[in-house]
């Protein structure tokens, strides 16, 4: 009996001395150094930098992941987890895993262990831990930088991840914590399982499937057994069949890939439904990853009812919790004229507005049709105004002096039937000065692609989004709105409750009948976020998103 408990404190003294000696290791390694200085173990950098310093400062240096002179239960859960990490569309080697399961190796292989080892273990998974929650939970890419023409207001930017990773470390919980900092979206859960079917789909045959005419319900084809075989391998349930005739169970599952590809849902097997069924996997989880990136951009869920203008997407949703208010079609900004990605607070509509012309389109589209004389003015019912106020007639001015650079006044449109911004506008002031209208050109909403605009939110339904928006004041019954659309003088109507507005850029997500939804990407941005998620973390165009970082 006293042999072991010789033996015991024998043990613990050991373990004291070499826990003691770690933490040595760990004040000279981390502690001795300027605050503008980067760490490096291997030539390898370490992103954390002086959060890096302050995690160890305030724990006196004493190891986090490392306990009984092996690395404890903590260090396992966390090296799983970056296993893994290609899941949520991230890399494995951005955090450190081939040094962490090289220094595994040799500490488990080696006898007497090193010190020095184990401290370099519990700085790399220290680093690692950070580097990867702040991805999670920032991003990896900075939008900014990366050309990502994103202007949302962001997550709360005084993340304190040494905090984070201490709770994680005290109950044990390195995996419940990383998650928690992942995006809470329910897309960005279900993105995950996306991805991963998309990876095991790549491994298949996937030659291009091509016909010289459309393909309409009923018409015979010797690549509609092709067509099926695809379809099946993207989950869309059809009957084993090697007939050629384009029958009714096929024409359903086509529609329903049109619906999952934001297309008009007609059936018909033409050049655009063809290209994107010959989409390979690969491209697809690339087009996952790059949006599981933008979700981790995005702001928090919100429960409040707000609205949400996908620009992929071409459409507005009025939200409230999980439920869908209101879903129109929309055409947003052409590719030279972009719908920034930004936030705002709707306080007001307008009834009848009347229409300043901004002063992109009055130098490249009003002024030049002015110079050609005054019918213009006439015809789209606009006038003259000084910067008094005052109106001036056509012929006040000598518009062979007059260029898009020295134009001295202010177009305005009055409320009628062509007034560019319809019966109602709906106001949530900016810097870019876009809002959400209506519109006379209403043919745009038959079109697949409806990015036509010169950056403003056309909006298919205004009414229907005014009755939403007014439906918390009485005095604004759907008759009331109804009567004020058709008035010829301009009204402001300011709401009760303002309501949060997000413009964003998604190319993929989940639809809420658990349906992964594709969109072409209409700004051509997805390849720019793709090649900085590729990049190493410190690379040029990515920027690690928290505090303290050298």
């Amino acid at each position: 009996m006293k042999r072991i408990a010789f033996t015991a404190m024998l043990l613990f003294a050991i373990f004291l001395t070499s826990f003691g000696a770690i933490s040595n290791s760990l004040k000279k390694f981390v502690g001795d150094r300027a605050e503008n200085l980067s760490y490096e173990i291997n030539n390898e950098n370490l992103l954390c930098g002086q959060m890096l310093q302050s995690f160890y400062v305030n724990r006196f240096y004493n190891p986090a992941w490392v306990t009984q002179i092996v690395p404890g239960n903590n260090a396992f859960d966390l090296l799983d987890y970056i296993r893994n990490v290609d899941r949520q569309g991230l890399q494995p080697e951005d955090y450190h895993l081939q040094m962490i399961e090289d220094y595994l190796d040799k500490i488990y292989t080696s006898r007497p262990v090193d010190e020095t080892d184990l401290m370099l273990l519990d700085v790399l998974l220290t680093d690692a831990f950070m580097s990867l929650g702040s991805h999670l939970y920032y991003g990896k890419v900075d939008p900014e930088k990366a050309g990502a023409n994103w202007e949302l207001r962001r997550k709360d930017p005084d993340l304190r991840l040494d905090l984070e990773l201490e709770e994680a470390l005290m109950g044990n919980k390195i995996v419940q914590r990383l998650n928690m900092l992942a995006p809470a979206h329910r897309s960005y859960r279900m993105m995950q399982k996306e991805l991963e079917f998309f990876h095991d789909l790549n491994g298949q045959s996937w030659p291009a499937i091509l016909s010289e005419r459309a393909i309409k319900p009923g018409d015979s084809s010797q690549v509609i057994p092709k067509i099926r075989e695809r379809l099946n391998k993207l989950r869309y349930a059809l009957s084993d069949s090697i007939s050629i005739t384009y029958d009714e169970e096929l024409e359903k599952q086509v529609k329903m890939f049109q619906n999952d590809w934001g297309l008009n849902t007609d059936g018909v097997i033409g050049k655009v439904t063809l290209e994107y069924l010959n989409y390979p996997p690969s491209r697809l989880a690339d087009q996952l990853k790059v949006n599981m990136e933008r979700f981790r951009w995005l702001p928090s869920p919100s429960i409040e009812k707000h609205i949400v203008v996908n620009i992929a997407n071409y459409r507005l949703d009025l939200i409230a919790g999980t439920d869908t208010l209101v879903s129109m079609k929309a055409v947003v900004g052409k590719e030279t004229r972009k719908t920034p990605v930004f936030n705002g607070r709707m306080t007001y509509l307008v009834f009848n507005p009347t229409w300043t012309v901004p002063n992109t389109i009055l130098k490249e589209d009003v002024i030049p049709e002015l110079a050609k004389g005054p019918g213009y003015l006439t015809k789209k019912n606009m006038k003259l105004i000084r910067n008094d106020g005052s109106e001036l007639a056509y012929s006040d001015v000598n518009w062979s002096t007059i260029s898009g650079s020295n134009f001295p006044y202010t177009i305005r449109q009055d409320p009628g039937p062509g007034n560019a911004l319809g019966k109602v506008k709906f106001m949530f002031p900016n810097e870019y000065d876009v809002y959400i209208h209506d519109t006379p050109s209403k043919s745009f909403f038959a079109r697949d692609a409806r990015a036509a605009s010169s950056g403003c939110i056309r909006v298919e339904d205004p009414f229907d989004l005014a009755v939403s928006l007014l439906s918390d004041a009485p005095e604004w019954s759907p008759d009331n709105i109804r009567n004020a659309m058709q008035q010829t003088k301009e009204q402001t109507v300011y709401l009760k409750t303002p309501v949060n507005v997000e413009v964003i850029y998604l190319t993929a997500w989940i639809d809420g009948k658990d349906h992964v939804q594709f969109r072409n990407d209409v700004y051509h941005n997805d390849g720019k976020v793709l090649e900085a998620l590729n990049q190493k973390p410190e690379e040029a165009g990515i920027k690690t998103m928290f505090l303290g970082l050298n």
